[in-house]
């Protein structure tokens, strides 16, 4: 189904000479604000370099075992000493300064880091200039280029001064930026996120460091709004056919990590399933050991897992990059950076969210993406049953009656997610409308990876069954981030015939917002909660909602495709 395309309002012509003059003042105003934010913060990252080069020297182990028995005064003069002749700290001055310090009892050091900072005290030395960035090197300038995070067209138009030449442009950024933590390369990373995500890293460049350590150690690098604004900003990008991947003359080993998470061991499955409907020799492996890897294709779910903690951790560098990538995470999460710096030795990923793939085409990954569907036979095509006693061991769960009319399935509310203090904070608020109606609310905390035989996990096959007895698939995002998660939303709820509230998601470019599915903020989900379940005018909204569904699922061939 093609979405009609949304008639284009030019905002200047209803603007009058009034009001054209107030939004050059706040847009004034706004560049204002934003100076001293800068400015705040320049001074803020100037502070902390000073804390973190003394902190580095009141860690240090002592050079000879004899200086470990020294008396703590002794200690503590032989730290000021130290401190004085690399310009870090003079307590004499400090005294000078604050003359009340002198009855302070753990002396002027500790008062200037428990106090002194905070209170803007003087005679606290200024911080040592930030570490210059290495040189453009070869070596450095191929992992930025390789990580698509300097956007030479991005950066220019932030920076017109700046040469076209991409050498040049990398110079001009890695020198500005080791000055300034809030000039970045592109829309995606951001220097001072990652310092304050990452402050051990102070004494490289952020980007450096990110492209050297970063993405293999996991580091969270991208804030939430910047992941949303450049998955968005990447709706144009053009997605590659799966076929374009594999050799069809060659068997295509979906592998995936045994002791992971158990939704990757589904979605090895699937895959697997996928590309045998598609043609293709396929078959479903945790372990490539014991095989000649170079006579096949290669498909590996959650990189994050099996190229980090599994099998995959021993490949050699050529495996690395000829296998395709099946990524699973969310761009603001420290998983993604794992999975990430797996996906750019091939440059070669599938992806379970459409717009998620286009953001990664973005990066210059060659990128498609998978529809999870529960296609006839497929392991998300779950047969209607009984709960399982994993289930109802330690739940109440009403009785479930599987109706064929929607409007008398027994839940109203299906709420399924781990517990984390974003979700717990809304929950607590939607409480009082939740206890006004049935729901069914599973939100345990969870540590690790989720897998069947836990029983704070619901099993696929149950989740099913309860969102088809439930009128409304309630979603409340993990993080701050809008990404829309296809499997909880579409499978776990659409394909079950729910009708989905969910916080404002990026469009998918396939489900459209107010057609397949309902948005709205957190703190307006009680009010549109009660206008559903209570109106008229809310119930025919769920039954339109529901119409709309069942003709896109419809659409759905028997190779699990969406058609357009």
């Amino acid at each position: 189904m093609k979405n009609k395309p949304r008639p284009e309002v030019d905002p200047r012509a209803s603007q009058t000479p009034a009001s054209s003059e107030r939004l050059t003042e706040d847009y004034l105003r706004l560049q204002r604000e934003l100076e001293e934010l800068r400015r705040s913060y320049i001074a803020l990252a100037d502070r902390h370099r000073w804390v973190h080069a003394v902190v580095n020297i009141l860690a240090a182990e002592p050079t000879a075992w004899w200086q470990r028995w020294l008396p703590w005064r002794v200690w503590y003069r032989t730290v000021l000493r130290k401190l004085g002749r690399r310009g870090l700290f003079d307590a004499a001055q400090y005294l000078v300064f604050n003359p009340d310090v002198a009855q302070f009892r753990s002396g002027p050091l500790a008062h200037a880091l428990l106090h002194g900072l905070a209170e803007e005290r003087g005679g606290i030395p200024a911080a040592p200039e930030p570490v210059a960035v290495s040189a453009l090197s070869p070596a450095l300038r191929d992992r930025i280029v390789a990580s698509g995070l300097f956007d030479l067209h991005w950066y220019r138009s932030k920076n017109p001064d700046v040469s076209p030449n991409l050498d040049e442009a990398l110079t001009s950024y890695l020198k500005r930026s080791s000055n300034d933590p809030l000039h970045d390369p592109g829309p995606l990373f951001s220097g001072a996120f990652y310092l304050i995500e990452n402050p051990d890293t102070i004494n490289m460049h952020p980007l450096e460091h990110y492209v050297y350590y970063g993405l293999a150690e996991g580091r969270r690098a991208f804030s939430s709004s910047n992941a949303d604004e450049f998955i968005k900003g990447s709706a144009a990008q053009r997605l590659e056919q799966i076929d374009a991947f594999f050799d069809p003359a060659k068997e295509t080993l979906v592998l995936h990590w045994a002791e992971g998470n158990f939704f990757f061991t589904d979605i090895a499955a699937y895959l697997a399933d996928y590309l045998a409907r598609r043609g293709y020799k396929a078959r479903r492996l945790t372990d490539d050991s014991a095989l000649m890897q170079e006579d096949h294709n290669l498909l590996v779910v959650a990189p994050h897992e099996y190229c980090i903690h599994g099998p995959g951790k021993d490949w050699p560098a050529e495996r690395l990059a000829r296998a395709v990538y099946f990524n699973t995470e969310q761009w603001h999460t420290s998983w993604f950076s794992l999975a990430l710096g797996v996906m750019l030795r091939s440059r070669m990923a599938i992806d379970i969210n459409p717009a998620s793939a286009r953001g990664l085409r973005r990066l210059g990954i060659r990128a498609s993406f998978v529809p999870l569907l529960p296609f006839e036979s497929s392991v998300f095509a779950v047969e209607t049953a009984p709960l399982s006693k994993q289930t109802t061991a330690r739940r109440y769960v009403k009785a479930l009656t599987w109706p064929q009319n929607y409007d008398e399935r027994p839940y109203e509310i299906l709420f399924i997610g781990a517990l984390n203090p974003r979700r717990e904070a809304i929950l607590a608020k939607l409480a009082p409308v939740l206890a006004r109606y049935d729901a069914f609310i599973h939100s345990p905390r969870l540590s690790g990876p989720a897998n069947s035989t836990n029983g704070n996990t619901l099993p696929k096959h149950d989740v099913a069954q309860l969102a088809r007895n439930a009128k409304i698939l309630l979603n409340i995002h993990q993080g701050e981030s809008h990404y829309f998660e296809w499997h909880r939303l579409f499978v776990s709820g659409i394909c079950e015939g729910c009708v989905v509230l969910t916080e404002p998601c990026i469009d998918t470019g396939i489900l459209t917002s107010g057609v397949h599915y309902l948005e709205c903020a957190a703190a307006a989900m009680p009010e549109m909660l009660n206008h559903l379940l209570t109106t008229a005018e809310g119930r025919a909204r769920l039954a339109e909602v529901r119409a709309n569904c069942e003709a896109l699922l419809a659409s759905i061939t028997a190779h699990g495709e969406i058609l357009s």
